[in-house]
């Protein structure tokens, strides 16, 4: 009895003492990195650039961060999402073999740039050009021999190790709200969740929305294109597919939330929510907002740090090696009167500069909201396309290491994966959710309009062929006719990639845009009919056999792809009033 009483009392004690700790914990900060390139291998060589670029000047480094922070006891504990068409290309021998031959070329030209600034007793350039010689030197070591030509599997070994949480995203980037079947969908969803598991051998508990692009349950009719005008039908909800899928949670602008219903309820940024609509998901799935200033202080270049003057310029390049020798100088200043590059003013000083600042303005936040909630530890978290990171922002990586590393210094604070967080503070309430994103006006214009109208007709016309071609034949034994529907089902997918539309509308490489939308589509097209052909017993020609062969070589993603998916919602959408 006397030992029960002192056990209890040891107890009351413990309890006192845990709270007494945990007053003094504000909260968490909680970073989200959306890590995305398109599917360029095989097709155009300056586009397949965009990936050797994004992997030598973000992912490389990113994921030195991470393991330098490990390395000296920190564990970062930020999550990553690496869409599945991102994972398909750093996990293909045409990439390995290529990018180490782009390491060596860009080691070709800082060599050459050298010996063209001695010549020119241009002392400080030819400086320069080491440190770019080295750069490229370095990153051919670490992807070869440090990461054994496996960036996937590095980014598992850090998972593995709880250090980083892997958030899945959507197939192949598809935007869901301009989606006009809820199988397409479906099949970027589940898709997602296979190559995910597959290649990380964990089920992922959540999911980055493609553009935070997010659809409510409701009866819906393209707006746009040849399809207007069509008898609105019910279409799901995007938490619908998550749930199906075991995915528990996903991310949304702050700007999404305040949009929410109701309009009357606090919708608290820093605390998750529980996400409601007109058909109920089989499970429960939590939104998350991003913090709109820190998220800003970063993010826009007019006021954010990787504005600053002293900080390498990512437009001036000298050619014909497009090595950067110049820094940013302005934000405003025309190329002609840009500054030569003094990295010691950019790492030595505006970098830790600016990881201080970031770091007080986190940990400001957290006390802020912890004092006026009356004690409530939560978080903030802020998202950013990983390629931000090194590619747009040379001296970004260096940034996050500090960033995190004073975070996890403090006392008060501390960094957390979404997981994490959600195990530790439940959401606390419902929203319903509006039609919306993370791009202009946090609307869905920039990938549903009028400019794009034509593309999206691509679309629905693909979308719902594929649909019947999977219903069709969805009983089929015949290999040679799933393997004409498995790359019917990967052209789909291709072709819906919202990455066309972004590209169509702000201008940039429209024309590469506009062919991969044409390409796609002529091409599910022309394997639609070899299949119905084949299917129903018609003689297909030699040349068609060939053409599905060089689809298959150069669109070759997805190995264990289910075109079934397609067929028919696996829970049909209700009727929404």
């Amino acid at each position: 009895m006397i030992f029960t009483v002192h056990i209890h009392k040891i107890c009351l004690i413990l309890e006192l003492v845990e709270v007494i700790i945990v007053s003094d914990f504000h909260g968490s900060f909680i970073l989200v990195l959306h890590t995305h390139l398109p599917w360029v291998l095989y097709h155009e060589e300056l586009q397949e650039n965009w990936l050797f670029e994004a992997a030598a000047e973000t992912y490389v480094p990113i994921i030195n961060m991470l393991n330098n922070l490990v390395d000296e006891g920190i564990s970062p504990k930020i999550t990553l999402t690496v869409s599945p068409v991102l994972i398909e290309q750093l996990s293909n021998e045409h990439f390995k073999e290529r990018f180490i031959k782009y390491c060596e070329q860009k080691l070709d030209y800082a060599r050459q740039d050298y010996k063209d600034f001695e010549d020119g007793n241009e002392k400080h350039l030819a400086y320069l050009a080491t440190l770019w010689e080295k750069f490229y030197s370095k990153t051919k070591s670490y992807f070869s021999e440090k990461y054994n030509e496996d960036l996937v599997g590095a980014l598992k070994a850090l998972q593995d190790g709880g250090h980083i949480e892997l958030m899945t995203c959507g197939a192949t980037h598809a935007f869901y709200p301009a989606a006009c079947e809820d199988t397409s969908i479906q099949a970027q969803v589940q898709t997602a969740r296979e190559v995910h598991l597959n290649r990380f051998g964990k089920q992922p508990k959540g999911m980055w929305l493609p553009e935070c692009g997010y659809r409510p349950a409701c009866k819906w009719a393209p707006p746009f294109g040849s399809k207007t005008g069509e008898i609105p039908y019910d279409r799901k909800g995007v938490e619908e597919f998550l749930s199906e899928a075991d995915l528990g949670y996903f991310v949304i602008d702050n700007h999404q939330m305040i949009k929410a219903h109701p309009a009357d309820y606090h919708k608290n940024p820093y605390l998750a929510h529980w996400v409601r609509g007109a058909q109920q998901p089989k499970e429960p799935v939590a939104v998350l907002a991003r913090d709109i200033p820190l998220s800003l202080q970063v993010w826009r270049h007019e006021i954010g740090y990787p504005g600053d003057g002293d900080y390498l310029d990512f437009h001036k390049t000298r050619w014909p090696g497009r090595l950067r020798y110049w820094k940013i100088t302005h934000n405003k200043a025309d190329m002609a009167f840009k500054d030569y590059y003094y990295p010691d003013d950019a790492i030595n000083e505006k970098v830790i500069e600016h990881a201080g600042n970031y770091k007080y303005h986190i940990a400001g936040t957290l006390k802020n909201h912890f004092e006026q909630s009356g004690g409530n530890a939560s978080m903030v978290m802020t998202a950013f396309d990983t390629e931000l990171y090194g590619h747009w922002w040379f001296e970004g990586p260096l940034f996050l290491y500090h960033v995190i590393k004073w975070v996890n210094s403090d006392p008060n604070i501390r960094t957390e994966t979404c997981s994490e967080y959600l195990e530790r503070k439940p959401p606390c309430g419902d929203v319903f959710l509006p039609e919306s994103s993370w791009g202009a006006n946090y609307d869905t214009s920039t990938w549903i309009n009028e400019e794009v109208s034509w593309v999206l007709d691509k679309e629905y016309d693909v979308e719902r062929d594929m649909q019947a071609l999977a219903r069709q034949f969805f009983y089929t034994q015949d290999e040679e006719l799933i393997k004409i529907l498995k790359q019917c089902s990967r052209e789909t997918m291709l072709l819906l990639s919202s990455d066309w539309k972004f590209m169509i509308k702000n201008w940039s490489a429209r024309d590469h845009a506009e062919r991969r939308v044409m390409c796609h589509h002529n091409d599910f097209k022309r394997l639609a009919k070899m299949a119905r052909d084949y299917g129903e017993g018609r003689i297909v020609a030699e040349s068609e056999w060939i053409f599905l062969g060089d689809c298959m070589a150069r669109d070759r993603l997805f190995e264990k792809i289910d075109f079934k998916w397609f067929a028919n919602p696996s829970v049909p959408a209700m009727k929404c009033d």
